[in-house]
């Protein structure tokens, strides 16, 4: 043991502690981690996982506010949950009093150039459908 500093607090060598993963398993999980942080294929998983949404047009049922600012919990009648922000300012005040009177439906997901997820809601009586940026999924509470 060293002894450090004017109080003589003691300061433990670690000992050397062996490697938990082999060489080959470290390349794999380096792999995986610098992929998980490419915005792309999040919003392409993303839009993969919202494709029966869209498929079978299951209708949002909710709207709330959401712990990340400028945002909304957007809950569909098969309990999906994601949390959505708007595309253009208003647009999910729009949305939240057109819900009250008829629900919306999924009409489209997909991915933008930029690596975001872009949702296509409608409802009876819209000319052309609301675009709005898929954050992420979400627990149900």
């Amino acid at each position: 043991m060293e002894v450090e500093g004017r109080r003589g607090r003691a300061r433990r060598q670690s000992p050397t502690v062996p490697p938990i993963f082999a060489a080959e398993e470290t390349a794999d999980l380096e792999l995986l981690l610098s992929r998980a942080g490419d915005p792309f294929e999040f919003s392409a998983r993303l839009c993969w996982r919202l494709r029966g949404l869209v498929e079978r047009r299951v209708p949002a049922r909710g709207l709330e506010a959401a712990p990340v600012p400028r945002a909304a919990r957007l809950r569909f009648a098969d309990s999906t949950t994601v949390i959505v922000k708007a595309a253009v300012p208003g647009e999910l005040g729009r949305l939240a009093v057109a819900m009250r009177r008829a629900s919306a439906t999924p009409l489209a997901c997909s991915t933008s150039p930029d690596g975001e997820a872009k949702l296509v809601l409608a409802w009876p009586g819209l000319r052309k459908g609301l675009l709005l940026r898929v954050v992420g999924l979400d627990q149900p509470d």
